[in-house]
């Protein structure tokens, strides 16, 4: 950084929201010797969401920010990924591994999110103790003479030399800053669960990370650990009508989740009443910004990008957007504007694709042809070839947000 003569405090960067975003850019910056404080409008770090992986490129950040080992740690790394037939639950593997021809490396961290939060959390307050502020609520930002200011809920404003906004998909920074983004109902609603494997049969303790797919909806189940007691968790999308709210935190009813599954495996029908808790919630899409900076505030994570999570990136996505913005404030040499216009070419076009591609994928995942075992398996060899997952995820995968160019 250009202040390495102590001529000048560090840049000052200010953050909205500590979930997966704001954490892993706090970090990024910590390390690099930025001054970080980052306001989050909960009253403490919650446990919110099940499981969720870290695909090779998200990897990448999550090993140069020296948490490769305390992550394995909390791993349950799946020897096989299937995709399976919703009725008999018999699967296809397709896991691209050291004698595929894929160049790209398909393994797959598994955790618990509350647990990835809270490994962030830790690595960041070790650096700066008093790093996170709870109980603040932003409502926007701006730049005022040269300095970013972030705008609370009782009329104060916080100062810094810039501001990112990490506030989710519902981001009052981005609305703050290119105004309503309204959101459109992709026509599906998802349920997650998390149900202890000291409730399920033998079976759902292997090592798997599967996806069963059906003609009107999916569900992807995978193996996480929590202080040394396992438990599956599950994400299902199925298409319907019915319209519903966009929080992933709004409980769900069982009833419901097996009307939405009647005829589906048994195997699946056991996680949802297994389930310590239910979520459900309405799949949204918005519009793509063409823009994430202006003056010297920007947006990170599902705050500029929120996306489907049929291809299982967003918090991949979210993490290279961290790491690379970490690295045009640090070259920036103390030019905010033009490291947050680096930052826009870098990473815009990518987000937006994976943004793209990922919704594409909900109508191979759903599909008339997936009712019966006669259509439904030359369907599924044809839509999980070798050639086509290479095809799906090798760019996605081979992407190192440590080296890019920016």
């Amino acid at each position: 950084m250009s202040d390495s003569n102590n001529t000048h405090p560090p840049t000052h960067v200010i953050i909205a929201g500590a979930g997966m975003g704001g954490l892993t850019l706090a970090l990024a910056l910590l390390k690099k010797g930025f001054d970080v404080d980052i306001y989050e409008q909960s009253p403490e770090l919650r446990e919110v969401g099940a499981g969720l992986w870290i695909s090779a490129n998200g990897a990448k950040v999550m090993a140069a920010l020296g948490l490769k080992e305390t992550l394995e740690k909390i791993n349950l790394p799946p020897q096989d990924r299937l995709i399976r037939f919703w009725k008999t639950g018999e699967g296809k593997s397709v896991y691209n591994r050291g004698n595929s021809p894929s160049n790209a490396d398909h393994t797959l961290i598994q955790v618990l999110r509350s647990e990835l939060q809270r490994v962030l959390y830790e690595a960041v307050v070790a650096i700066k103790p008093d790093a996170v502020h709870f109980g603040v609520r932003s409502v926007g930002a701006d730049t005022v003479d040269g300095r970013a200011r972030l705008m609370l809920d009782d009329g104060s404003h916080i100062e810094g030399d810039v501001v990112v906004g990490c506030d989710g998909a519902h981001s009052r920074i981005r609305q703050s800053m290119f105004g309503p983004a309204p959101a459109r109902y992709t026509g599906a609603l998802a349920w997650r669960g998390l149900a202890p494997m000291s409730k399920l049969k033998p079976q759902h303790a292997e090592a798997l990370a599967s996806t069963w797919v059906g003609p009107t909806a999916h569900v992807t189940t995978y193996p996480v650990q929590k202080n040394g007691e396992m438990f599956v968790s599950f994400s299902a999308q199925v298409d319907s009508d019915t319209w519903h709210t966009e929080s992933w935190s709004e409980k769900g009813d069982l009833a419901d989740a097996l009307k939405d599954f009647e005829g589906w495996h048994q195997d699946i029908i056991d996680l949802f009443v297994g389930s310590e808790n239910l979520f459900r919630w309405g799949l949204f899409v918005r519009d793509p910004l063409d823009a994430w900076s202006k003056g010297q505030v920007t947006l990170v994570g599902d705050a500029c990008h929120s996306m489907t999570p049929y291809l299982g990136m967003g918090v991949n996505m979210t993490m290279e957007d961290a790491f690379v913005l970490a690295r045009c404030l640090e070259q920036g040499g103390g030019d905010i504007v033009r490291a947050l216009g680096q930052y826009d070419r870098a990473r815009i076009d990518r987000a937006n694709r994976t943004k793209a591609e990922s919704l594409r994928m909900f109508g191979i995942f759903h599909s008339p042809d997936l009712t019966n075992a006669e259509t439904a398996w030359p369907y599924i060899d044809r839509n999980w070839s070798a050639e086509a997952v290479r095809e799906r995820y090798d760019w996605l995968l081979q992407y190192d947000a440590t080296a890019v160019e920016i």
